[in-house]
């Protein structure tokens, strides 16, 4: 998925991002677009460093960690955005009928429902394809 996330990402690509979040991106160490930052005084780089250039800090207060370019961070962004709020409530929705709370068609709205259902029809997809929910 890295390098063809959408600059607007759809209520369907949302909702696979979600569903597929544990496999977005590995470990900050093979993440496309790892950060190198200094715990010393902030600095940071998109290359790897051996020590800081700003503070002369050893590599060993160099930390690093997902850029502002990975997958997941991108996936974090997107769900603060309409289409990002609306998968949000839907997949609450979920959880609290999952608790046992019960939820009718009265208590939500026609387009929560279609997105509902489109969480469902990815659900059963990957099910059907082997791929493992993350969520």
């Amino acid at each position: 998925m890295p390098g063809d996330w959408p600059e607007e990402p759809g209520v369907r690509f949302l909702i696979r991002s979600v569903l597929r979040q544990g496999g977005l991106c590995g470990a900050e160490e093979d993440c496309p677009d790892r950060v190198f930052r200094c715990r010393k005084c902030g600095h940071s780089a998109q290359t790897e460093l051996d020590g800081c250039p700003a503070c002369g800090a050893d590599w060993k207060a160099i930390d690093v960690g997902h850029g502002p370019g990975c997958p997941k961070n991108l996936l974090e962004e997107a769900m603060d955005t309409p289409n990002g709020g609306l998968v949000r409530r839907c997949f609450r929705i979920l959880n609290a009928k999952s608790i046992g709370l019960t939820i009718t068609l009265g208590d939500i709205t026609e387009e929560e429902f279609r997105v509902l259902e489109l969480i469902e029809a990815e659900r059963q997809e990957q099910m059907k394809n082997g791929v493992g929910s993350q969520r």
